[in-house]
């Protein structure tokens, strides 16, 4: 089992670190990272980063997600509208205002994935507008949704080898969420990738059920989970391995649900917003949890945590490890705590 901590290419992520040297230190006691590879932004472009994730640091690439997709898939020239405003809004966001736009995005991140080395990469089946974000009531079923993925990543992932694994990743919105082992295995049967797997996201399997309260109410919900999908486990080739627990924030937004924003940019970051209070990204460490990693025993697992600092992201790392040592030791010399350089940096 190859172990990694999830990061981006974003400059709040980079500066953290001073140089490569430094970034060694701090990755000591991991396998590498999950990049998740953003286009820079103009003022990022033009800044001299002293440090930059390099090949030899990469595991895994997070492809990009577009959490409302499909009606540029379809060609559903209306629903695109009343989602994004404009055509030049569909452009900026895409790159383009054809189902070819979503071809070239997803080819790209191949691409760059080659380029790294990665040995993997992760892809979100999922799919909803921004209003639906807050009141989930969805236009479009799961089914649709795994489908339409399905097509897409079948064109993307027509001319590969096989060399990289494709790892397909649960989320709590129309399309794959590991809460039916039926829908579970169409999406792998329509995938005709032969190197394909899937990544299970523990803390968006947590969102699909809003009642739960605690840690071990979660814990037991996903091993209820596995134990429906019996066999289909086995597919299980990568966690993502946080909790968030919101499930009475969530609810009091369906109930309660904002006006949306005039403008397309608006209603972005009243998702963006939104989403991150949903989806907190925090360190999963209650008891069974490293019982938990020995049931699936997969090929890769990423501590994902969404952080401000380097100073609370070497914490979340810490807890983590502490949770899991000494009964999940991955490849290569650990201390309990992950690595001296973290356990030194979140005291």
């Amino acid at each position: 089992m190859k172990v990694t901590f999830n990061i981006s290419n974003c400059s709040d992520d980079l500066d953290r670190f001073i140089s490569k040297a430094d970034f060694e230190a701090y990755l000591r006691g991991f396998d590498g990272v999950e990049l998740m590879y953003v286009e820079p932004e103009e003022s990022d472009a033009v800044s001299a980063h002293s440090f930059v994730i390099e090949p030899e640091h990469v595991v895994g690439f997070h492809m990009r997600y577009f959490p409302s997709w499909i009606a540029l898939w379809y060609g559903d020239s209306h629903a695109l509208v009343q989602e994004f405003d404009s055509r030049e809004n569909v452009e900026r966001f895409f790159g383009g205002c054809d189902r070819d736009a979503l071809i070239r995005v997803f080819r790209e991140d191949l691409r760059r994935a080659h380029q790294y080395g990665a040995e993997y990469v992760v892809f979100h089946v999922s799919q909803a507008s921004i209003e639906e974000t807050f009141t989930w009531r969805y236009r479009y079923t799961d089914e649709e949704i795994i489908d339409a993925s399905a097509e897409i990543l079948n064109e993307v992932f027509a001319n590969e080898d096989g060399s990289i694994a494709l790892l397909l990743e649960n989320l709590w919105q129309p399309g794959f969420t590991f809460t039916s082992p039926e829908n579970t295995r169409r999406l792998l049967e329509k995938v005709n990738y032969s190197n394909t797997g899937l990544m299970l996201d523990t803390g968006h399997l947590m969102h699909t059920d809003t009642s739960l309260a605690t840690e071990e109410e979660a814990l037991r919900y996903i091993h209820r989970r596995l134990d429906e999908h019996g066999d289909l486990t086995k597919k299980i080739r990568g966690i993502h391995l946080h909790q968030s627990l919101t499930g009475a924030y969530s609810e009091a937004a369906m109930a309660d649900s904002p006006v949306m924003a005039p403008t397309f940019d608006g209603r972005m970051s009243q998702m963006y917003t939104h989403a991150f209070k949903v989806d907190r990204h925090e360190p999963f460490t209650c008891p069974g949890v490293d019982l938990l990693i020995e049931r699936i025993n997969p090929e890769y697992l990423t501590f994902e945590f969404i952080t401000s600092d380097r100073k609370q992201h070497a914490h979340y790392l810490k807890m983590q490890w502490d949770v899991l040592a000494p009964r999940i030791l991955p490849s290569g010399v650990r201390t309990l705590s992950g690595s001296s350089e973290i356990a030194e940096e979140s005291v």
